[in-house]
């Protein structure tokens, strides 16, 4: 059927008969969706939840007061993680704090953290 090298005609498919376009096809349509699909996962992980509203209320118990100004305490718990707080005026002098007291702290947010109440932290959880 040829006449001689590279003279040979090509087959041309029937309209049905394109099985290779459409193995490609599917192939780059897959790669597609999953590259999609980790780029929808990337977004959703990626996302920080908003700072909570001024006026949030939040505790920290069993806490031990271990620096205090008039502008700001450091508190740490028992585990020796320390939180470091910028005071507004609503909290007490710093005299009432007594330095080995664990104590629980009900405070709220706000550009500076505002003082709600305080309470002698419950026997079990000193020990937690």
């Amino acid at each position: 059927m040829c006449a001689g090298p590279g003279f040979c005609p090509r087959r041309i498919p029937a309209p049905g008969d394109s099985l290779g376009l459409h193995n490609s096809m599917k192939r780059i349509a897959t790669f597609a969706a999953a590259f999609v699909f980790i780029l929808l996962l990337t977004k959703i992980a990626n996302q920080v939840p908003p700072a909570p509203p001024p006026g949030t209320a939040f505790s920290l118990r069993a806490q031990k007061v271990i620096q205090c100004s008039p502008e700001e305490i450091t508190l740490v718990d028992n585990h020796q993680k320390s939180t470091h707080l910028e005071k507004d005026d609503s909290w007490p002098d710093c005299t009432a704090f007594r330095k080995d007291e664990v104590m629980d702290f009900y405070l709220s947010r706000g550009d500076k953290t505002k003082f709600l109440s305080i309470e002698t932290t419950a026997w079990w959880r000193k020990a937690m």
